[in-house]
């Protein structure tokens, strides 16, 4: 039988990349399922089975186009990049801070360096060696980070905060000696759960369009 996954992906490299996927995320199993369940919830409001059932359409399709979802950029199906869907998307950003107050590591650029010291000079002894990729640096003494405040979840280097932190929950990762924009899996963020669901609608009206054309 098949699934709608399978005529956006062939089964095997699906599985190979998601199997890989898994073994490089920092994020549990645990996790990683409840995004899956909290984007499904969505998901079959937005594209109502019962309405595709004369196709075969079924939960498990739903629910294998949000695995697809998760581990696939669009752009490899010539569709918006993660990047290009986030930031066209702030609103999906509840401030609830727990981007900010959960982040193991703020990493900073070496060529962003000066600009971040130039308008937040006091940052100074804030910045230390990034020991995961030398050359580069990150702030110590986070989690929460000290520059969100408490009452408001607002950042208090917003204008000039770090790439990674304008990026988020895009969390950028090298990959082989790669690097590409991966979603950060958290089922408390809305940002990742909506940029999931998108992703996922696009990808289910795409295999539809597919199936329906035989």
């Amino acid at each position: 039988m098949i699934m709608l996954r399978d005529l956006l992906i062939d089964r095997d490299v699906f599985l190979d990349i998601r199997r890989k996927a898994i073994d490089s995320d920092e994020n549990s199993a645990e996790e990683i399922e409840l995004l899956e369940k909290a984007v499904f919830k969505r998901l079959k409001k937005k594209r109502s089975i019962k309405k595709y059932k004369k196709l075969g359409v079924t939960k498990a399709d739903l629910k294998e186009i949000i695995e697809l979802a998760d581990i696939l950029g669009l752009d490899v199906l010539d569709g918006p990049s993660n990047y290009e869907i986030a930031q066209e998307h702030q609103e999906w950003c509840t401030i609830c801070g727990r981007c900010c107050r959960e982040s193991e590591s703020i990493f900073i650029h070496k060529d962003e360096l000066n600009v971040l010291l130039t308008f937040n000079p006091d940052l100074k002894d804030g910045i230390i060696p990034n020991k995961q990729y030398p050359g580069h640096y990150e702030l110590k003494d986070i989690k929460p980070c000290k520059y969100i405040d408490p009452e408001t979840n607002r950042c208090g280097i917003y204008d000039s905060r770090p790439q990674v932190c304008r990026s988020y929950p895009l969390v950028l990762i090298d990959s082989g000696g790669k690097t590409r924009n991966i979603i950060n899996l958290r089922h408390s963020c809305n940002y990742s759960v909506m940029l999931i669901l998108e992703k996922s609608i696009i990808l289910f009206d795409e295999a539809i369009r597919r199936l329906e054309q035989g």
